[in-house]
């Protein structure tokens, strides 16, 4: 934010798209944390005239932001607009204002160097004048101006630290720039004045002032103001007042260290390294005694690593606290929590209260535990604490001591405590503690082994401890023995056990403190096979309404059994660590019946697919296949779903738990249940081109339908595997899948289920080169699909009888055909219909060109086209080009094809790459007498008639071999162009 608008990740400039969005990035940040309301964006993007569109592009923007950050959950929408979240040392803006406020009280704490050099470290993070570029902007003005004028008064600052540090004579330079820069600041010509003086240049401090003077009465007619004034007679003067008094080095408090409670660190401490340092730095800053103490709570599950990273925090900020260290254990997670009063007491002895005159009195050692700690600096740490409650009595009341706090539960009602939740270590971490825990004492294992011992113990410390303890103590076993006790996940925990040091005990502590409705839902949950869900499946797990799961989910998430995983979308994501998991599904096992268990996961798989009717009936304007399997209250789940996207949306974030719902759903022997999974996810797996999923999906339910001889399971998935086949551009297979479907619903008597095999039967047909069998096939599932309720499908089916008139040569038919489509697409609500079609609408204008017609359709699918997905700036870059090609805009016509292959080749799609190689083999696009460029063309043409002919699509391939043999012609190579041309007459022959 300080210079033109950057983000990183990792050191490396991302980059944000258009200026406009770019722009809205800005205005987040302006209101970080805070929403920033749809029509206020709109008014910062485009001012008071706006696009009709205006809301739906700030969704979009918004959108392709998420994507750029790589983080949805970034910018959540909130009520009727959005916010964007940002830790405050992620934005330099923030980052300096820190360094400022630790610059500040160094300074007030006699430590000028340490001032500087936090000052200058501030102002180093300035690379131009806040939001550089977007100055002028007026949702811009007020934040931009408030930075700009903080860092002039920081500089300002700086300069006053230098004086006192008598860097005097060094400060000249830069100040008379800087009042040349800003010639009516007159605290800059105030410090101009006295470095000038302290140099011995009287005179010249005194020619400033009438320069300022100069400058103020011709620009203002202003007298110089009172402290300038005054400053002019002190130096008029010689005031001794003025010489320097150099201040270097910290003042140092007397004070004898009264207590040293802390145990000792580890000696193999490993990773962690961020958080140490960030706690040192919250607690090493300088505070008033009037103000309240500096607290850090470290919270996280157990065997994370708490305790021993507030031990290593505590000694390494003993300089910082000389007067002493004072430790206690609250046993927050046992059944009888310490009493503070009790914890009191010890501190008090340890700080020099005799035994005799400790008051029995709570409340009175309360008092005089405050007493002894007002303006001293001594460090608190509190380990295990149960509640703010306990914690309440033991907090130091001066800013001049620190607290450590650690627990499993958040302590959120601690105000103004900085807060450290720990995760998994590192992989890299991990493994140095395996080293340092064992000594190099045990035989060499291989970087594989290694490897998948940290993953086996999930990173966990306590884990890591654990088997690092047992491969020291008994050195017959190897690292691949534990691996291979650890790879049986149902007595992992088992594993994890030495002495007095167990995993599951660990666990145990948190889950026994929950109530039972947690407890039940932690173990259910415990069974699901999906890396994380969402707050439905919670609420489905326990068969609960969404407000109590929400509360139960809650519990967990502050006892740190289980995690926040993400908030994509604005919808918050919960996932297990991977041993907690483990534990979850012991309890499950032990608590829960079969049946119980096999409920709670059908129940959960149930809601998954209410999830899939609802994203398809929103994306394709109808349910489109007959669903008997039982669902878990669609209404909860389409209640839970964030109204400001398409339902779609919060399917693609339950992409992995669908493709393990359908392992789980086998695993079970439900077969209803399987295929419709499998099916449910077509309409992502193809918008998204997630083909490795849809896969996986097909084959697993397959099995299992073809084992139980469910038939109409079995055609249900033929279809959808024709889906993949056409999505692949593999078409024949595709027509085969299709025409066996039919021919399988036909023999079981599944009418509807023939239908839509009929409907999806032209999606084949036309690029197998069979237009008039795919008019037919389209028109007969047009009037049947219509007649029977289904006009969603019936217009999908339709479409194809459009583009199979284009490619018939008949675009007038064509062009009367996609009206209507577009038409009853627009009635019927059907988004991805609408994009798709108006885009083949726009081509259909063009060649019978009416190019102002063909504009308003590519005008149009630009508003949908985020709704046809990762294709979707194909479709716009070859609308765009081939309208610019109709307009003898050739330069334009071809980056726009370029930009179109790219885009076909990022999504692994040769049958896009295809299609825009035929028109950017144009020989209009290029110079006949320039013979590299020619030359570079009929690589290209090469390449397509390759893609061409192996996806096997023959109006693609006749056009692709017509262009080359334009190109050939161009060239002068006649011979060559009179065979391709022969050929594609051939190609063209084949299509009936």
């Amino acid at each position: 934010m300080l210079g033109p608008l950057t983000v990183r990740r990792a050191g490396v400039p991302l980059e944000l798209g258009t200026p406009k969005g770019r722009l809205l990035l800005a205005v987040l940040l302006c209101r970080l944390g805070r929403p920033v309301s749809d029509d206020a964006l709109a008014e910062a993007i485009w001012g008071e005239v706006q696009p009709k569109s205006a809301a739906k592009n700030v969704q979009t923007y918004v959108h392709r932001l998420r994507q750029r950050l790589g983080d949805p959950g970034r910018i959540p929408r909130e009520s009727t607009g959005y916010l964007l979240r940002a830790d405050r040392d992620e934005l330099d803006a923030t980052r300096f204002e820190d360094l400022v406020d630790m610059a500040r009280a160094a300074s007030a704490a006699g430590d000028p160097d340490q001032s500087r050099r936090l000052f200058e470290e501030a102002l180093g993070l300035w690379r131009g004048p806040a939001f550089a570029g977007f100055a002028d902007v007026p949702a811009l003005v007020p934040e931009a101006a408030r930075l700009d004028e903080l860092r002039l008064g920081v500089l300002e600052e700086r300069v006053d630290v230098d004086l006192r540090l008598g860097r005097h004579s060094e400060l000249l330079g830069e100040l008379t720039a800087l009042t040349m820069e800003h010639p009516f600041r007159e605290g800059l010509w105030a410090r101009l004045m006295l470095a000038l003086y302290r140099c011995g240049r009287r005179a010249d401090a005194l020619l400033a002032y009438l320069q300022v003077r100069t400058v103020l009465a011709e620009e203002t007619g202003l007298e110089p103001g009172q402290k300038l004034r005054e400053l002019h007679r002190t130096i008029l003067g010689e005031d001794p007042a003025l010489d320097p008094a150099v201040t270097t080095g910290k003042r140092e408090r007397e004070g004898a260290m009264t207590a040293r409670m802390l145990p000792p660190t580890l000696g193999d401490f490993s990773g962690q390294r961020a958080e140490l340092s960030d706690i040192e730095a919250v607690l090493r800053k300088d505070r008033a005694a009037d103000r309240p103490a500096a607290v850090v709570t470290i919270s996280g599950p157990g065997g994370v690593g708490k305790t021993a990273l507030a031990v290593q925090a505590a000694h390494r900020l003993k300089s910082a606290y000389p007067e002493g260290q004072l430790f206690a254990t609250l046993a927050g997670t046992r059944s009888r929590p310490a009493d503070p009063s009790t914890v009191l007491g010890r501190f008090l002895r340890a700080l020099g209260v005799p035994a005799n005159a400790v008051p029995d009195d709570p409340e009175e050692r309360t008092d005089l535990y405050r007493s002894m700690l007002a303006d001293r600096r001594i460090l608190v740490v509190l380990d295990d604490a149960f509640d703010e409650e306990q914690l309440a009595p033991l907090l130091p009341p001066s800013g001049t001591c620190g607290v450590i706090a650690t627990g499993r539960v958040r302590l959120g009602g601690l105000g103004g405590a900085h807060r450290v939740r720990l995760r998994d270590m590192s992989e890299a971490d991990s493994l140095a503690m395996l080293r340092d825990t064992t000594a190099d004492e045990v035989a060499p294992a291989t970087p594989a082994e290694l490897s998948d011992l940290v993953r086996l113990c999930a990173r966990l410390p306590l884990a890591l401890r654990i088997v690092g303890s047992l491969l020291v103590s008994r050195p017959h076993w190897r690292v691949g023995d534990i691996v291979s006790r650890l790879a049986d996940e149902q007595h992992r925990l088992d594993t994890l056990r030495y002495r007095d040091l167990e995993v599951r005990a660990s666990f145990g502590l948190s889950y026994q403190g929950l109530r039972p409705g947690a407890r039940r839902l932690f173990r259910l949950l415990g069974l699901l096979e999906a890396p994380d869900f969402p707050l439905w499946a919670a609420a489905a797990a326990a068969d609960t309404e969404l407000r109590e799961a929400q509360e139960l989910l809650d519990e967990l998430v502050d006892v740190h059994l289980l995690d926040v995983t993400g908030t994509p979308n604005g919808q918050a994501r919960y996932g297990f660590h991977d041993l907690i998991r483990a534990y979850a599904r012991e309890r499950a096992e032990t608590e829960e019946t079969a049946a119980e268990r096999d409920e709670a996961v059908v129940r959960v798989l149930g809601a998954l697919l209410a999830l899939t009717d609802i994203a398809d009936r929103d994306h394709m304007g109808q349910n489109m296949f007959q669903r008997d399997a039982p669902r878990w209250c669609p209404e909860r789940v389409e209640a839970s779903l964030p109204p400001s996207l398409p339902p779609m949306v919060s399917l693609d974030a339950e992409r992995l738990p669908l493709v393990a719902g359908v392992r789980q759903a086998a695993q079970l022997g439900r077969d209803e249940l399987c295929w419709e999974l499998a099916v449910g996810g077509h309409a992502l797996f193809e918008t998204e081109r997630y083909f490795d999923d849809w896969q996986e999906c097909y084959e697993t339910a397959m099995r299992l339908v073809t084992a139980t001889g469910n038939m109409r399971g079995r055609a249900r998935l033929l279809i959808s595997m024709a889906g993949l086949r056409y999505s692949r551009r593999r078409y024949g297979p595709a027509e085969e899948s299709n025409t066996e479907a039919m021919d399988l619903f036909k023999r079981i008597g599944d009418r509807r289920g023939y239908l839509e095999a009929l409907s999806n039967a032209p999606f084949f047909l036309v690029p197998n080169g069979h237009l008039t069998e795919a008019i037919r096939a389209g028109r007969e599932a047009w009037e049947r699909l219509n007649s029977s309720g289904q006009p969603a499908a019936a217009l999908h089916a339709y479409s194809q009888v459009g583009l199979a008139h284009l490619q018939a040569g008949r675009p007038d038919v064509a062009a009367e055909v996609l009206t209507e489509i577009v038409a009853g697409a627009r009635e019927q609500g059907i988004r991805t219909l609408i994009a798709r079609d108006t885009y083949w609408l726009g081509q259909a204008q063009l060649a019978l060109g009416r190019l102002a017609e063909a504009e308003e359709s590519f005008t149009e699918l630009e508003v949908y086209v985020e709704d046809i997905g990762t294709s979707g700036r194909f479709y716009t870059a070859h609308a765009r080009g081939c309208l610019q090609l109709a307009r003898g805009e050739y330069a334009g016509a071809r980056r726009r094809f370029l930009e179109g292959v790219e885009v076909a080749r990022g999504n692994h799609d040769p049958m896009f790459e295809t299609r825009v190689l035929v028109d950017l083999l144009d020989p209009r696009l290029y110079d006949p007498d320039d013979r590299d460029d020619l030359r570079t063309a009929i690589e290209q043409g090469q390449h397509a008639v390759e893609l061409a002919r192996g996806i096997d699509y023959p109006y693609l391939l006749a056009g692709v071999l017509e262009k080359l043999a334009g190109l050939r012609a161009a060239a002068g190579d006649v011979t060559a162009a009179r065979s391709l041309s022969a050929e594609a007459a051939a190609v063209r022959a084949r299509i009936r």
